[in-house]
């Protein structure tokens, strides 16, 4: 146990020496083969490494800042936080096959939440209605199949598969691109909070790190890793997302995609993935038919008969049917299903809302409607 915390502390050193990034962090360690060994090896050591720039070498003369360090496991212990080594018997196998795995985790919540079976959904912080809901049941569905859902616990997408996770009782887990003690987004402190119940918010950034906007990227490479597949729901082709899909592809990972309209750009990069060979979604089922290893999967399984897979239902009477057919699950304006429909605005209105009694037509701000799951020809 002693050895250990002296491993953790030294780790910690090296991430917080002053000219020592990510990849000379790693670099050092696979060298000398842990962090204690780095800095006792001394400048007879250190001399043979020709690939060490002089900011790192007098980081590593001037010794380790134990104090820096011994403050930063003081804030950890304050939160109730944890770190994981790279090595450490509960580091995620999938996380760790990964090149350039983080060596360090700080992490607040269940260890154990990490080495569940995972789904990463990702996607616009700037989010449609559509595709929010479309995060919430893809995570929903997934979590009845036993998968964790791991996610960036940003707005919009992020938050959507977060919360449905939670609303259903299942693990969802969290990478952030800051300390875990900084609420990044503010918004997201409750979410954040309840992530931990069941499952964890974890970053590879020391805490006190603030949200830069370089962090991001370099976190994704984490979600992928967690994850057997990631899923992108409404991305521009600059998105983060894509970031994320690309380190999946390279991690060995499936990436796939959900459709959208063509006439937004948030359409843009989940198409493009397509393009390019992504498995389109759908439904659960498209993603769940990758993986034959999920206990209890049969292929013809419909979770809930969540989509509404079939015809029009048969209890809806001749008005009702002629509105069902002309909504889909894009939002319109009821001007719009009237016109098509050949009906005033005021008969529509209470047809609306006798099919929204029926769990059929979800009413949107704006006078806006669509259906509540999917239809089939």
């Amino acid at each position: 146990m002693a050895n250990r915390i002296e491993e953790i502390r030294s780790q910690i050193a090296l991430q917080l020496a002053q000219g020592i990034g990510r990849v000379t962090h790693r670099r050092l360690v696979d060298t000398f083969g842990m962090a204690t060994r780095v800095w006792t090896a001394g400048p007879e050591g250190w001399k043979g490494l020709s690939w060490l720039k002089s900011p790192a070498m007098s980081s590593l003369l001037a010794g380790p800042d134990w104090h820096k360090v011994d403050m930063l496991l003081d804030v950890m212990d304050k939160i109730g936080g944890w770190v994981m080594l790279a090595g450490d018997d509960d580091y995620p196998c999938w996380l760790g096959n990964i090149p350039d795995a983080p060596l360090i985790l700080y992490g607040i919540g269940k260890k154990a939440a990490l080495s569940n079976r995972a789904i990463a959904i990702v996607g616009s912080r700037n989010a449609s209605v559509y595709g929010m809901e479309v995060a919430q049941r893809l995570s929903r569905d997934l979590q009845s199949y036993g998968f964790c859902i791991v996610s960036g616990l940003a707005l919009g997408i992020d938050t959507a598969a977060h919360r449905a996770s939670i609303d259903v009782g299942g693990i969802t887990v969290a990478v952030t691109g800051c300390g875990i003690d900084i609420p990044y987004p503010r918004n997201n402190r409750r979410l954040a909070r309840q992530i931990v119940e069941k499952g964890a918010v974890i970053s590879e950034f020391p805490p006190g790190t603030p949200p830069e906007a370089r962090n991001f990227p370099i976190r994704n490479r984490i979600i992928s890793g967690l994850s057997r597949a990631v899923v992108v729901v409404e991305a521009s082709r600059k998105s983060g997302s894509l970031i994320t899909a690309a380190y999946a592809l390279e991690q060995g990972r499936e990436v796939m995609a959900v459709p959208g309209s063509i006439f937004s750009f948030k359409s843009n990069g989940p198409h493009w993935l397509i393009k390019q060979g992504a498995r389109l979604v759908e439904s659960v089922r498209d993603i769940i038919d990758e993986f034959e290893d999920v206990a209890g999967y049969r292929r013809d399984t419909i979770v809930d008969g969540a989509c509404h897979e079939g015809a029009r239902p048969v209890d809806l009477g001749p008005d009702e049917a002629a509105v069902f057919d002309k909504l889909d699950v894009y939002p319109q304006h009821i001007d719009k299903i009237a016109q098509g429909c050949g009906m005033p605005v005021s008969k529509i209105s209470g047809l609306l809302i006798q099919m929204e009694l029926k769990n059929l037509v979800q009413a949107l701000p704006g006078q806006m409607y669509k259906l509540t799951g999917q239809k089939t020809e």
